[in-house]
């Protein structure tokens, strides 16, 4: 007798894991093929502007570090104001440059949209994945040109701590990223008036102050702001004693995982116009 059932269950086959896992697996060649093609068409249309955006951080240290020099400015902690200023600048330009980069990051798709299998949030994580692996090489020079003026300490002490931090403000980016590129889509002016507000919060995310030498009332208000516990974050990564009062690791991942769901809710919501 045949103890073979009476149905044949190979339909079946495709969903549950094996299904999510193909999903997957598509949709993640899917977006390193645009990570690619977004890396193709910066280096064709200029090497060199690629290159600057690759200084920037590093030019823009410079220009502070000359200003600061002849005002007499000293380092809010440790020894080296070229140090001090450079582990401020990068969880910084990491936020603004990630979150910034995924907001036109639809409207610049062109002809991608009509690809089958390419989603919106396809390119959009395509773009703010490229942009975090891009400020990943910049904080390695950065930092090793901080090292090669002379300051030792541009080893992190605690490389660990640097990481997570870096990890934590790129999560925080890439979910602000996802919502910029679906407000992005449909108010142009949007990608002008967030390149404002975000570069003002280079006065407001302890890139030129230690948070916790501030008047209690003052870093009060401050805590509010995300990035700067991402930058705390890193920053405590490079010096041994560096003050922590006012770093809260909990309330960077909450915002960063609100934000990241938000931007995928409504990713998922306005999908049918996005494309």
């Amino acid at each position: 007798m045949s103890l073979t059932p009476p149905f044949d269950d190979a339909p079946r086959r495709g969903f549950g894991p094996v299904r999510l896992a193909e999903g997957l697996r598509t949709q993640g060649r899917v977006v390193i093929a645009l990570m690619l093609r977004e890396m193709r068409l910066r280096s064709v249309h200029s090497r060199l502007s690629y290159l600057l955006a690759l200084l920037e951080p590093i030019l823009q240290l410079t220009m502070m570090m000359g200003i600061f020099t002849i005002i007499g400015r000293r380092p809010d902690f440790g020894t080296s104001l070229l140090l001090f200023l450079g582990t401020g600048i990068l969880p910084f330009f990491l936020f603004t440059h990630v979150s910034g980069r995924t907001t036109g990051a639809i409207r610049a798709s062109g002809l991608v949209r009509a690809l089958a299998l390419v989603q919106p949030l396809d390119i959009m994580l395509a773009r703010a994945l490229l942009e975090t692996a891009t400020l990943l090489i910049v904080a390695i020079m950065l930092f090793t040109f901080i090292y090669a003026t002379g300051v030792k300490e541009a080893l992190p002490i605690r490389p660990m701590l640097a990481i997570e931090g870096f990890a934590a403000t790129a999560l925080l980016a890439i979910g602000v990223g996802l919502i910029n590129g679906v407000i992005g889509a449909f108010f142009r002016l949007w990608a002008l008036i967030y390149g404002v507000l975000s570069r003002s919060l280079i006065f407001l995310s302890g890139v030129f102050f230690v948070p916790d030498f501030m008047p209690p009332p003052i870093r009060y208000v401050l805590s509010w702001n995300p990035l700067l516990h991402g930058l705390e974050w890193f920053r405590s990564g490079f010096y041994l004693t560096y003050p922590t009062l006012t770093l809260d690791k909990g309330y960077l991942i909450q915002c960063a995982v609100i934000c990241l769901l938000l931007g995928l809710a409504a990713e998922r919501v306005f999908r049918a116009r996005l494309i």
